[in-house]
């Protein structure tokens, strides 16, 4: 009995000596307990950790969302009565290959910045509703091809004749957690989300390439790994009505500020596993309703915690928008935005900016898509004026293939007399100066019949353009090139 009260006396005189410490003790820049408690009440308190959990919550979402949305409205099937256009690379439904038949033209306002010097054979995979498909390319004979594979997070790999040459291994598509066997002389990509599309582009060479590259996509093929050196029958087309779940679910009733949240629950269900620098963090979600098995539960939530959700999602779509401004940087000493590694998962922020202006992007081993906005001068691309732009010799664009795309303010082509969406080395021979030098005229009206196979018709409107950059050289990572400048005549 002694001893107990010994000990107690010791805890509770330590006590009384630690709490006089503290108050003698300057906390510096700390706030005393009294005045910190002071500047919040306790319901603001929640609504300020709602807020800034949701704001990053959003960061973090973002290209989750995205993809979703995307890929569910890729899945979906067209209206009854509709007819599919022979352009149309969307492939409204699930396991197998689109066929589009033509080139995207200015009457397709669908996809953003679309080019004519490929062909989209597009895939979506859903990994809960089939065993891991192998994916078949034909021997494409020379012709440029590149497939991107890409997860929920937007992360891209890549089957291209630059890797793997112009008649690839097939690769099989998996989840991460699948243990089987990969059959001999086939390569695997283990992917971390339950939806994968796989993006394809072929090379169209000119007016006259068209049908090649068409017949050469006839032999783009997903085949269930049971099936491979067996049948080697086609996977079975998936109905996406049956299976994949909505984003909103219709049994909740949503604020309009807080579908972001409701959106982000169901998306997370698609991912078989996080990052593992993200797994905390998930974890946290729980304090604004929101898990990975339930997805969002906004009816158990009270409203201070809704207040700050609210604020935050909004906050959240500027915060991505402004970096999404600024994610392709304007080449030092140069007038052209040229991005960087569009790839990245590390950075939360920068994904989102992404997700947000893109959705998917590609390896810059692969493509790189550097965009001008403004002439020489620092002045707005416009149609009413005339500008060329000059390559010297042995400076063409540097890469294996490229061309200049042109589009409205919208990212839409536009109707032009030549019926020309873009111009470079992949579907056109240009006509080179004395010297070796190549010049380009942007402009409205022709400029010239002589001029004519180097015009590159401008609307009347303003318009921006894109330097699409096939395999691009080192120089283009390294800086040591820079793409001159359109010049307003």
């Amino acid at each position: 009995m002694k001893l107990i009260r010994f000990i107690t006396f010791c805890c509770v005189t330590l006590a009384l000596i630690t709490t006089a410490l503290a108050q003698e003790y300057d906390a510096g820049p700390l706030l005393p307990p009294a005045e910190a408690s002071k500047r919040l009440t306790y319901e603001q308190a929640l609504e300020t950790v709602a807020y800034t959990l949701g704001v990053q919550a959003t960061l973090w979402g973002m290209q989750f969302v995205k993809d979703g949305a995307a890929i569910r409205q890729w899945g979906t099937p067209l209206p009854e009565g509709m007819k599919r256009q022979p352009f149309d690379p969307i492939p409204r439904g699930y396991h197998f290959f689109s066929l589009p038949t033509a080139i995207l033209t200015p009457e397709l306002r669908v996809l953003e910045t679309p080019n004519t010097e490929t062909i989209y054979p597009i895939a979506i995979i859903d990994l809960d509703n089939t065993e891991p498909l192998v994916v078949v390319h034909p021997d494409h004979k020379g012709r440029y091809f590149r497939t991107s594979v890409w997860d929920g997070y937007g992360e891209a790999r890549t089957i291209s004749d630059k890797q793997d040459g112009s008649h690839p291994k097939p690769y099989l598509i998996a989840p991460l957690h699948w243990q089987g066997d990969v059959p001999e002389g086939m390569n695997v990509i283990r992917i971390r989300s339950r939806l994968v599309v796989l993006g394809g582009h072929v090379g169209v060479y000119g007016k006259d390439g068209l049908p090649k590259a068409v017949e050469i996509m006839k032999g783009y093929k997903l085949i269930p790994l049971s099936h491979w050196g067996k049948s080697n029958e086609e996977a079975a087309p998936l109905d996406q009505a049956k299976v994949i779940h909505p984003l909103i679910r219709p049994d909740k009733s949503v604020p309009k500020e807080l579908v972001f949240f409701e959106m982000l629950g169901e998306t997370m269900k698609d991912i078989y596993e996080f990052q593992p620098d993200e797994r905390a963090f998930v974890r946290q979600l729980k304090r604004i309703g929101i898990t990975r098995r339930d997805g969002f539960h906004y009816e158990e939530l009270d409203s201070a915690v809704i207040r700050g959700l609210k604020r935050a999602a909004l906050d959240g779509q500027s915060i991505i928008e402004h970096k999404a401004q600024r994610i392709a940087p304007q080449q030092p000493g140069g007038t052209w935005m040229v991005p960087g590694d569009f790839t990245s998962q590390a950075d939360w922020l920068f994904r989102a900016a992404v997700g947000w202006k893109y959705v998917w992007a590609d390896l810059n081993s692969e493509v790189l898509y550097p965009q001008l906005r403004v002439d020489a001068d620092g002045q707005p691309l416009a149609g009413r004026h005339s500008y060329t732009l000059h390559f010297a010799k042995g400076e063409h664009p540097q890469a294996r293939f490229w061309r200049i795309s042109m589009y409205d303010l919208a990212g839409f082509f536009i109707r032009n007399p030549l019926n020309r969406a873009g111009i470079g080395n992949m579907g056109e021979t240009l006509d080179l100066n004395d010297d070796g030098s190549l010049t380009i005229y942007i402009q409205n009206e022709s400029p010239g019949k002589a001029k004519e196979t180097n015009w590159l018709p401008a609307p009347k409107e303003g318009f921006f353009l894109m330097l699409r950059m096939y395999q691009p050289e080192e120089r283009m990572y390294s800086g040591d090139y820079i793409v001159p400048p359109v010049v307003r005549e």
